[in-house]
């Protein structure tokens, strides 16, 4: 018996690695819903990840994903654009971003600020395989500014006008580097369409490497603005998605989520390491 006819690629460059070594062992796996990726050559219609924040392997699940300690999952439709427009990716997971919440306070942006226009612009991506989020201009500006308010008193800001990390990340922060935890910050919500995806916590700040001030190091907020890169998109990057069981149900076009311990999901399957 013989399986499927798989088409496999390889690449020995354009990963954004930080070393040497990461380079030898980090590689890509196209989980798009174009026709060469790997779920759509192997014919899964429904496939999971849970990506943790510590230093465990997590989890990659292909096909159905029941289990009694999973939390019910929330519920969104993927976006569909059946005519091809220049700016709009139709194999990317593309999700309806409809608002975003700090605490309890909703940004006062026009709900049309979230919805791609008659080029394909503006649609929301969530992609495993970019590290942060990205939010075009006003929205990115929106909350920052609101982030900012709420956070003052609680954290310290890099005031370093010209300083921004990755080239779109302009609101860092100063915090002791003795210090063992972050202290409370307000929690954002992106809110979608059915549904809402809470960050907090260390998915808010990183800890930007070899970046030090005296007896501080220097963690930058963790959303960023497209439009100093260049990018016509909302983009959920994997690090908001850390600690969130992510399944993507191809079969009723739609994307879950629910909150999890994802190194403790791992020990449960059996995958820790």
């Amino acid at each position: 018996m013989t399986g499927p006819a798989t088409v496999f690629g390889c690449m020995n460059s354009g990963f954004s690695s930080n070393s040497e070594e990461d380079a030898k062992t980090t590689g890509l796996m196209g989980m798009n819903r174009g026709s060469l990726s790997f779920v759509n050559q192997m014919g899964f219609r429904k496939f999971s990840y849970c990506i943790s924040d510590r230093d465990s392997s997590g989890v990659l699940l292909l096909g159905e994903a029941s289990f009694s300690w999973l939390k019910p999952l929330n519920y969104t439709p993927l976006f569909e654009m059946s005519a091809p427009l220049p700016y709009f990716d139709r194999v990317a997971y593309s999700v309806q971003l409809e608002g975003i919440k700090v605490s309890d306070k909703v940004l006062s942006l026009p709900k049309s600020v979230f919805v791609p226009d008659h080029t394909g612009a503006g649609q929301t991506m969530v992609d495993s395989a970019t590290q942060f989020t990205f939010l075009l201009g006003p929205v990115y500006s929106a909350l920052k500014t609101e982030f900012l308010l709420q956070s003052k008193g609680i954290l310290r800001v890099l005031n370093e006008p010209h300083y921004v990390f990755q080239g779109a990340m302009d609101l860092c922060y100063l915090i002791e580097s003795t210090r063992a935890t972050l202290p409370n910050l307000p929690v954002v919500n992106l809110m979608f369409q059915g549904a809402e995806m809470s960050v907090s916590g260390q998915r808010l700040l990183y800890r930007v490497p070899g970046e030090v001030r005296g007896k501080d190091s220097v963690w930058c907020f963790t959303f960023g603005n497209s439009d100093l890169l260049g990018i016509e998109s909302f983009v959920i990057g994997h690090h908001q998605q850390q600690n969130v069981w992510m399944e993507y149900d191809l079969e009723n076009s739609r994307i879950g989520f629910a909150e999890v311990r994802c190194d403790l999901a791992g020990q449960r399957l059996g995958l820790d390491v």
